[in-house]
């Protein structure tokens, strides 16, 4: 591996990349905190869990409790890639590429079904005789939608910029990577 070599008192530059690492990383911090409480919770309703329960065909928190423990691994492994790439770390970079990757294919997903979600509520909230505290709730719901497919919309673009980034010459040279 190459070691990176500066001159004494050079100071590195501005480099915006490493911002948007750093909203990687707490963002993924914030979802592993919320995953993990949530994996509490629907633990300790699978320990209160009761066959008879099961067998009436309640809700199985078990089922829960598995995508709460993913998100909180996935969140994890992207909070310990984010922090290598801040700590100059090849192993890092290389990733949390990847992860962008996935991240904006998952955002560009979830935004698509957000978006129809959106847009079939807005059909269904248009028909007359809906009671005032239905079309109260479905047009919150409608905003809390349109609100996160906002946010997809501008974090698709944001991470694709970050992957490319990472992968450009001059940004492998400040790992001490150099391009063959």
């Amino acid at each position: 591996m190459l070691k990176k070599i500066t001159a004494p008192g050079v100071v590195p530059a501005f480099a915006p990349w490493r911002i948007v690492v750093w909203l990687v990383m707490l963002l993924s911090a914030v979802g592993f905190v919320l995953n993990g409480y949530a994996a509490v919770i629907f633990g300790k309703a699978v320990v209160a869990l009761t066959p008879e329960a099961l067998a009436n065909g309640g809700p199985d928190p078990r089922i829960g409790l598995a995508w709460s423990l993913g998100y909180v691994v996935g969140a994890f492994i992207v909070m310990a890639l984010a922090l290598g790439t801040l700590r100059w770390r090849e192993w890092g970079r290389t990733g949390l590429r990847i992860v962008a990757v996935v991240l904006l294919l998952w955002a560009a997903y979830t935004a698509w079904v957000a978006f129809d979600q959106w847009r079939q509520l807005g059909a269904v909230l248009t028909q007359p005789g809906l009671p005032a505290e239905l079309l109260a709730m479905g047009q919150k719901h409608r905003t809390i939608l349109l609100l996160g497919l906002s946010l997809k919309l501008v974090s698709v673009p944001v991470l694709g910029w970050l992957a490319w980034r990472l992968g450009t010459l001059r940004v492998r040279e400040q790992f001490g990577q150099f391009a063959l």
